[in-house]
């Protein structure tokens, strides 16, 4: 697929400056006690006879508490020079931006291209480029009931860990119970989620398939939430509910895209 000026993409993760890109750090807070936290996991086990089981099961376990280091989310532009198309940070200022900023963009050039360079404001063309971000695919339109849904999503499963796919396959059972009429599939830093859209409703579900993540159930119109970066999307402004997996789950969800809300 040729690259096309003024498209900009925040590179999926794949080693560490683009995950910590795409989705911040932990922090481990050893210095604090445990707290508990309950945890999605698709498990085996014996029972009291000895017979083997298997299943998905909600477990809280002590864990030390978290501080969650927002992602940089720095996007990188296709822009025309007159050497051709390169890919370019964007429009750095020595005065206003940090040493942690141009640390992590000339880490980030590393790690995916393996080289940079550094170049003045006159390489980019003349005139405003509008900057169209790919953040997400959006899959075919129309009605998703489960198996649709699973088979649109293979490739989103097929990359998961063996121990993982149960858990995000049941979650994914679980919201298009709901008659979803949109999917869209992160691209970029937004590969780990999934976004499932009952459009008649005014509601878009963001799912992960990393297990301790959240679901959120955003409030804003699709064409809106799209054009916006994964730290816009979670700050907070547009989060109708920030729903746990825990034991409450399914029915705290259900409720949030129910057609009666």
């Amino acid at each position: 697929m040729p690259a096309v000026e003024g498209e900009s993409l925040a590179p999926p993760p794949t080693g560490r400056f683009t995950e910590l890109n795409a989705n911040g750090r932990l922090v481990v807070r050893k210095d604090l006690p445990k707290v508990d936290k309950t945890f999605t996991v698709y498990s085996s086990w014996n029972d009291w006879h000895g017979y083997p089981h298997s299943g998905i099961r909600v477990v809280t376990r002590k864990v030390y508490p978290t501080d969650q280091i927002p992602p940089p989310n720095e996007y990188l532009t296709v822009l025309n020079s007159e050497r051709g198309p390169v890919v370019a940070s964007r429009l750095l200022s020595l005065s206003r931006a940090t040493e942690g900023d141009i640390l992590h963009i000339v880490n980030l050039f590393l790690e995916v291209f393996g080289q940079f360079e550094l170049v003045g404001k006159d390489l980019q063309p003349g005139g405003r480029i509008k900057i169209r971000q790919l953040n997400w695919k959006v899959l075919p339109p129309g009605s998703y009931p489960f198996e649709r849904a699973k088979k649109e999503l293979a490739q989103f499963l097929g990359a998961l860990p063996d121990t993982a796919r149960p858990v995000v396959e049941d979650r994914i059972r679980t919201i298009t119970r709901h008659e979803p009429d949109l999917i869209a599939v992160g691209v970029g830093g937004f590969t780990d989620y999934v976004v499932f859209g009952f459009t008649d409703r005014g509601k878009y579900v963001l799912e992960s398939h990393r297990l301790g993540n959240a679901t959120y159930v955003l409030k804003s119109d699709w064409e809106s939430v799209s054009m916006l970066s994964k730290k816009e999307i979670l700050d907070g402004s547009l989060h109708e509910a920030r729903v746990i997996h825990n034991h409450g789950w399914r029915v705290a969800v259900g409720k949030l895209i129910s057609p009666r809300n």
